[in-house]
């Protein structure tokens, strides 16, 4: 998980959000069953389109790339059934991966990667998350969404592989051109494109810290 910046808000959603709301909330109200496509008005390509950029492809809690092996969700941060209000309303919409959105449901208090930067909550030891020492929500967040998922950790014990290997590559290279243009490399791979860059920047941090990495 990173820090992620919310970006402006398309014009269907400017343009209709209020309306939309206003005929959800009148329905659930009078306990009237809302019709799929009142529910689903924010799945709107142009909305889809703005969430996949401003998440860069991946999904909002794990990471991973979603649109490489799926669709990906909207995903609702503060979930609608618990404040309908908020069921068109931009900054509360995000993307994520059909497992994280599953397991996330209707829960409340996750970790909001837009209101916090995870890397001021979030470990990274090895390819396993860690909570920061007593920050309940953090915790919370690692064991409701299970962001130690087998599949996710063999993910990223990938990507420590890839990167060490990078950096062992950097070291047995005299020219010093060549070692920039792979310094340069390695660093990209920092970048919030980056599937597990939270990881990525942990692991840089680190390395850094001890001198192998300038």
């Amino acid at each position: 998980m990173i820090k992620l910046k919310k970006s402006a808000i398309p014009d269907v959603l400017k343009d209709n959000a209020a309306k939309w709301t206003t005929a959800v909330l009148e329905k659930l109200k009078q306990s009237i069953e809302l019709a799929k496509s009142e529910k689903n008005k924010y799945n709107h390509p142009s909305i889809k389109e703005a969430l996949v950029k401003e998440t860069n492809g991946k999904c909002a809690y794990c990471e991973s790339k979603i649109l490489h092996i799926t669709y990906g969700d909207i995903e609702h941060i503060t979930p609608k059934k618990i404040r309908p209000e908020l069921w068109f309303d931009w900054d509360n919409l995000t993307l994520a991966c059909d497992i994280c959105n599953t397991k996330k449901s209707s829960k409340e208090h996750i970790l909001d990667p837009y209101e916090n930067d995870p890397a001021d909550r979030l470990l990274f030891i090895g390819p396993t998350i860690w909570p920061a020492p007593g920050d309940e929500i953090s915790k919370y967040t690692i064991e409701e969404l299970a962001l130690n998922r087998e599949a996710l950790t063999e993910k990223r014990q990938e990507k420590i592989e890839y990167l060490m290997l990078m950096l062992d590559v950097i070291a047995k290279t005299n020219h010093p051109q060549l070692v920039e243009t792979l310094k340069s490399d390695f660093k990209s791979e920092l970048t919030d494109e980056k599937e597990f860059s939270g990881l990525a920047r942990c692991l840089a941090s680190e390395l850094t810290a001890k001198g192998f990495l300038t």
